[in-house]
């Protein structure tokens, strides 16, 4: 007599055929070893770049007051005229620019820079220009150096906030903020493409049978929705990822800057985690319980239904600009936004740590409702064939007490 496998056994079986199903090994081999070949160009860039600071060459006229040095300037006064110093730019390499002063009827200069071709550090050049010549310009109207930053800094702006929950670092609140959502998103659609295809796929070839001779309907769906949230979890992964480094590579190589991740709050990641886990399995749920139910995936109405699970998201993008209002709070509670809206709301406010463990607590209570609501839906629809369940059909299958097996 042939031992059937345990329901966990069965459970872990469908999880790994919907992982494997649509994850492709060497695409992903290939993917990551080309993330860690920018990861690789982008820190071998800032350790080169770090390293070697080129000192640049700039011919200017003897009646022109520049300072000798500057960072990576040196400013060589020569009695040469335009022409011959051309010349020289160009087939000596004597000069690395070459910089002419002309005065205009209103007071200011007009300063020409020729160079062999367009260089980076052409912009860091004219930013150490402009800063000369404004301080030169004051000088003449009788300001002090002092006066002149007054001037171009004439106030300085603090905000204080009554509520003192709201954390200090705005610019790392609101970046962990975004990105999570952002991140939420491309779990969110790479389930449901992926969902909608694998079971309207299996309802359409009508295999159903088959697999209900081996296993329950629950643990069929069990196994497809831990499938598609690892699925989802890599997606999230992935784009983490793609975002640290494109973060890194313009950062580094387009901005000439060192990477800075304090602009990300890492005290937020474990919660982050276990509230996408849930929100991921809640949202999985639904999606696959709504796609058993459509018969014909390019005319059915409930293909837009399953586009439910982004409404959180949307609502969480909308409130998050006033995190101390009564929006979030509500959205940070409820069990259908709380994945989304808690987390965001905990990036930019101190809360108290029975608000997010309240939150989390309800949450999982209804995914172990949804769990069961969604078995039941399952398996009603994939047993129908040529007609769609009405929403009242699916309302009623979602409260009703029959056992899925």
């Amino acid at each position: 007599m042939i031992n059937k496998p345990s329901k966990w056994a069965q459970t872990w079986l469908v999880t790994s055929w919907e992982f494997t199903h649509f994850f492709k090994w060497k695409q992903e081999l290939v993917s990551k070893l080309i993330m860690l070949g920018i990861g690789l160009l982008v820190f071998v860039w800032q350790q080169v770049k770090d390293d070697t600071q080129d000192m640049y060459r700039i011919a200017v006229s003897e009646h022109i007051n520049l300072p000798q040095n500057t960072d990576n300037f040196q400013f060589i006064h020569t009695s040469l005229d335009l022409q011959t110093l051309k010349i020289e730019l160009s087939e000596q390499q004597n000069w690395d620019a070459i910089l002419i002063e002309q005065d205009l009827a209103d007071g200011s200069k007009q300063v020409s820079i020729y160079s062999q071709d367009k260089q980076a550090w052409l912009e860091q050049l004219q930013q150490q220009l402009i800063k000369h010549y404004t301080l030169n310009f004051a000088t003449r109207l009788g300001l002090q150096e002092k006066q002149l930053a007054v001037l171009n800094a004439p106030a300085r702006f603090d905000f204080s906030y009554l509520d003192e929950r709201i954390k200090s670092d705005e610019k790392t609140s609101s970046a962990t903020a975004v990105g999570i959502l952002v991140l939420l998103l491309a779990g969110m659609f790479t389930s449901f493409g992926q969902l909608f295809a694998s079971v309207t796929g299996e309802k359409q070839q009508r295999v159903t049978e088959q697999l209900y001779a081996c296993m329950s309907p629950q643990t069929w769906i069990d196994g497809k929705i831990l499938g598609q949230m690892l699925h989802a979890i890599k997606a999230m992964t992935s784009a983490a990822l793609t975002g640290l480094l494109g973060y890194a590579f313009f950062s580094v190589i387009i901005g000439g800057n060192s990477i800075d991740m304090r602009v990300i709050d890492w005290a937020m990641l474990p919660w982050f985690a276990l509230f996408s886990l849930c929100g991921i399995y809640l949202c999985t749920a639904f999606m696959a319980a709504i796609a058993a139910a459509i018969d014909d995936p390019n005319h059915s109405a409930k293909t837009s239904i399953m586009l439910l699970p982004l409404v959180p998201i949307i609502l969480t993008f909308l409130v998050m600009d006033s995190p101390s209002g009564w929006a979030l709070q509500f959205l940070s509670y409820f069990p259908l936004t709380s994945f989304a809206a808690m987390p965001v709301r905990m990036s930019v406010l101190d809360v108290p740590l029975w608000q997010p463990l309240l939150s989390c607590a309800m949450l999982l209570m209804l995914n172990l409702w949804l769990r069961g609501a969604a078995g039941r839906l399952f398996k009603m629809g994939m047993n129908m064939y040529g007609k769609e369940p009405s929403m009242k059909q699916m309302m009623s299958w979602t409260i009703s007490d029959r056992s899925t097996g």
